[in-house]
């Protein structure tokens, strides 16, 4: 029984009650229907987003223990927030599907935490490492860059997860024009079909037979166009919260205090 209450509870240290009861609800969420997946569904993708997921929770204990530092009840509070929307809303509810604007919100939403967290990290180094003093503008450039590195390494996994999982992480998108040189008459030449109505794919079974789908509206773009948007979103929160970074680290720390609560601290 007390692994069980350690298990649905493991949070920060420093974490409030309210923290602890959203990490909870969420795990009691995850695992319930781990079990239903096991048991009865034996969907394994879904599995594995399921696993995945608990063990994503984890996350801000580890780094309190590696790194020695104390994360804000707020900062936790919206990672895990965002782990449950991402894998078990997103992937599992079809969140992506039903809200167009779900998947935007998600990764402009990790590309602000990302920078917060990339801030943090070479924020301490300066405050606590002897030798190193570093501008705020350097440190604005850096937070960027681990923000968008952490962006693409998901980009990454989401491609991965795709190929060898038949998953669709990488949503697909109904384009009704396609630029390709492998469409044109001549070597090289960019040819350009517009207009496009509908896509017929057929495709061959096991058994030989042929299957005809017929995909109406457009042309299916596989991915590519999804990632691109993905990337551009974490962007725009990469930017917004290194030029509060940047102010916060130059100017009035107490005007800009609210970026406190996406700044982990050393422990003392």
């Amino acid at each position: 029984m007390d692994t069980l209450k350690k298990f649905f509870t493991s949070s920060t240290s420093t974490a409030s009650r309210k923290v602890v009861a959203v990490y909870v609800i969420f795990r009691v969420i995850a695992v319930v229907n781990l079990v239903n997946q096991i048991i009865f569904m034996q969907e394994w993708g879904d599995i594995f987003i399921l696993a995945l997921t608990l063990a994503l929770f984890t996350i801000p204990l580890l780094v309190e223990r590696v790194f020695n530092i104390v994360i804000p009840n707020l900062l936790e509070l919206i990672i895990i927030i965002f782990i449950f929307s991402s894998t078990v809303l997103g992937e599992l509810g079809d969140f992506y599907g039903y809200i167009p604007a779900w998947d935007t919100a998600l990764h402009t939403l990790n590309g602000f935490l990302a920078a917060g967290v990339g801030f943090s990290l070479i924020y301490l180094l300066n405050k606590n490492a002897e030798g190193i003093d570093l501008t705020p503008l350097f440190l604005a450039i850096v937070t960027f860059c681990f923000s968008m590195t952490v962006g693409v390494l998901w980009e990454f996994f989401e491609y991965y997860a795709d190929r060898t999982m038949g998953l669709d992480m990488q949503k697909d998108r109904i384009v009704q024009v396609v630029n390709s040189v492998d469409l044109g008459e001549e070597n090289g030449a960019v040819h350009q079909v517009g207009g496009i109505e509908r896509t017929i794919i057929e495709s061959r079974d096991d058994s030989g037979s042929t299957t005809r789908t017929v995909i109406e509206g457009g042309y299916l773009d596989i991915g590519v166009r999804d990632t691109m948007k993905d990337l551009l979103v974490n962007l725009i929160g990469a930017v917004v919260f290194s030029v509060f970074g940047y102010l916060y680290a130059k100017y009035d720390r107490q005007k800009y205090r609210f970026v406190r609560n996406f700044i982990p601290t050393r422990r003392k």
